[in-house]
């Protein structure tokens, strides 16, 4: 439970794992819980913050040729539809270049595509990726932080996530 003036963040997702009726329009719930609790302070399109990061495997992984702690990765975003900028490789894969430390094969990762926005930036100035060399070697947009998604102030590595995590039974997901 929540201390009186704390502020909660509560996804309508989680709400709806909850009750067995449909909620109202996101305008109609504010002014409805702001007349019981007194206040909603914002409301955040999450869809907008995070589009385009798409779930990824790293497939393999290697050092890169002119660096000491920067890695070439192919990975496999399935069959998410590429912007025009993303080639894929022969083999099929997409290659990114990624200096997190803990970066490595059979990774599950979230992979932010050139044209997505950083999360940690878009309420900010928000910072759009692209395809661009890396000393010498073409990356495909980033492999993202906890930081970088806004979801954590880990930036010391990416983000791993695990089967249970992208499951279609995680209520994040609906």
């Amino acid at each position: 439970s929540a201390v009186w003036g704390c502020p909660m963040k509560v996804s309508l997702n989680t709400i709806k794992q909850y009750i067995d009726f449909e909620l109202p329009p996101v305008g109609e719930l504010v002014r409805r819980i702001n007349e019981q609790l007194g206040g909603v302070e914002e409301v955040t399109d999450l869809s907008a913050k995070y589009k385009g990061i798409v779930i990824a495997k790293v497939v393999t992984c290697y050092p890169h040729p002119d660096s000491d702690h920067l890695h070439v990765c192919e990975i496999d975003p399935g069959d998410y539809p590429l912007p025009p900028t993303v080639d894929r490789l022969r083999s099929g894969y997409v290659q990114v270049v990624c200096g997190a430390p803990n970066v490595r094969e059979g990774l599950m990762v979230a992979w932010l595509p050139p044209g997505a926005t950083v999360p940690a930036s878009y309420d900010k100035d928000p910072f759009v990726l692209e395809a661009r060399k890396i000393r010498g070697v073409v990356s495909n947009g980033m492999l993202a932080s906890p930081a970088e998604l806004a979801i954590g102030d880990n930036h010391d590595g990416i983000l791993e996530l695990t089967e249970k995590d992208i499951s279609p039974q995680n209520p994040c997901f609906h």
